[in-house]
């Protein structure tokens, strides 16, 4: 027969529950329950205060209750205590930030989401490390709990300002003791091939940073001061793919370049030519000098907080502004980038290419844009197949945004029709592609 802690146990295996459903439950009263759970310290989270308190199973480390302290980095590089999440098991979490008294998230707290690597740096992440943390070498075996457990282990350097686990916060103060040497701007040209040959053969750890495109870190000396850079690069072979991955890099640049010109805010890239490759430099907007951070968050951390779907970005802008997490200036920027997107070509608007800003207590800013190009294009299994680009349809909700964001991607298609760094072929589909936008231009339009 089975005692009453190993009945509560087997009560709170699969969710958390509330000290009435217990007593129901276990058929006892509240004294006894109290007791109960006094007598198992170690074994049992509780979680609340008065009325409010409900109680779970943590997930165990060795003998110790699994509880993750959560650290943000300043714009100095100063450590400051964030929060601490307690897994619990059934897939639940108990997430307790220094300004909360804590709250029950039925899946990774939305404030932690972005800690969380996927893409190509995920796979590196995982062949690199699994030994190490005694886990698959093959990301396709992790689950969340694993992703975690090595966020929490090697997770020093991911976007934002957020640290989470003792272990990545012990890591960041090693990176901040041996920190990266400066790459002058005139050496580029010798040390950018030589970090993206160490990065595919996995001998340096890629960019801590989601997204398919390999990448790595680096840090310039830009006129005395160290500036934080993200470098994405070609293929260092002559072949019809690594020339299109090549030209989608320069395009890359060049969007980045037209949203700026168009009175938006864009993250700041330069290209670096040599040899065969083709090096995109992005300077990071989530960090100051050598050392310093700013916190972001993603557009699927923002959706994860409301728990809206992550559909597309026009959708997306109308839903935050409802909510007054975003001002109506950057809803209407975010449509703009929506179209702008889908004018160039680029169908890779997910909610991780989107961020935001902090700003207040709960309201947030956009940010500079980024990872923004004309991905249709891109190589498939080694292959270019032939992509006919079709503007999409019109949406009505972003109708006033329209005219402002087709002028500007008839300005990149332009731009990158005459540039000479993309190849002849490539040049000849942009001069199409603005065309084509130039012939919608000229016929009915929306008045709203």
């Amino acid at each position: 027969m089975q005692t009453k802690q190993q009945q509560l146990r087997q009560l709170l295996a699969d969710r958390v529950m509330t000290a009435r459903e217990l007593t129901r439950e276990l058929g006892i009263s509240q004294p006894t329950l109290s007791r109960l759970i006094n007598s198992m310290p170690h074994d049992i989270v509780v979680m609340g205060k008065g009325r409010a308190t409900c109680y779970g199973l943590p997930q165990k480390g060795g003998q110790e209750q699994v509880r993750i302290p959560v650290y943000s980095i300043d714009a100095k590089g100063d450590v400051h205590k964030f929060g601490q999440l307690t897994p619990l098991l059934g897939g639940q979490y108990w997430w307790q930030s220094v300004s909360s008294a804590g709250e029950l998230f039925h899946y990774l707290p939305w404030p932690l989401q972005d800690l969380l690597i996927n893409g190509y740096s995920a796979r590196a992440f995982a062949h690199r490390y699994g030994d190490q943390l005694k886990l698959s070498p093959r990301l396709t075996d992790w689950t969340e709990e694993n992703m975690l457990f090595a966020t929490s282990r090697r997770g020093e350097d991911r976007p934002g300002n957020l640290i989470i686990g003792d272990e990545s916060l012990a890591r960041y103060f090693d990176l901040v003791q041996d920190p990266l040497e400066l790459i002058e701007l005139n050496a580029r040209t010798t040390e950018y091939p030589q970090l993206a040959a160490r990065t595919l053969s996995r001998e340096i750890s890629p960019a801590q940073l989601s997204g398919e495109q390999p990448k790595f870190s680096a840090c310039l000396n830009e006129r005395g001061s160290p500036c934080q850079m993200l470098v994405k690069f070609s293929p260092a072979v002559d072949s019809k793919e690594a020339r299109r991955y090549a030209d989608l890099l320069i395009c890359e640049h060049l969007a980045l370049e037209t949203i700026r010109m168009a009175g938006h805010n864009s993250a700041r890239s330069r290209l670096v030519m040599t040899g065969n490759q083709t090096f995109l430099c992005i300077k990071r907007f989530d960090r100051r000098g050598a050392f310093g951070r700013l916190p972001v968050i993603s557009l699927r951390a923002l959706h994860a907080r409301i728990q809206a779907p992550c559909d597309d970005w026009v959708s997306a802008a109308g839903r935050l502004l409802k909510e007054g997490l975003i001002r109506p200036d950057d809803a209407k920027k975010l449509c703009w980038l929506a179209l702008f997107s889908d004018m160039i070509g680029n169908s890779n608007q997910h909610f991780g290419n989107i961020s935001f800003l902090p700003h207040g207590k709960n309201t947030y800013l956009l940010a500079p844009a980024y990872g923004i190009r004309p991905t249709i294009y891109e190589p498939v299994a080694g292959e270019i197949p032939a992509r006919l680009f079709t503007p999409p349809p019109l949406r009505k909700e972003a109708g006033t945004e329209l005219a402002d964001a087709r002028q500007a991607a008839m300005l990149f298609w332009k731009s990158a029709a005459i540039d000479e760094r993309i190849s002849a072929g490539f040049r000849q589909i942009c001069f199409e592609n603005c065309e084509m936008l130039q012939m919608q231009e000229q016929g009915p339009k929306l008045h709203i």
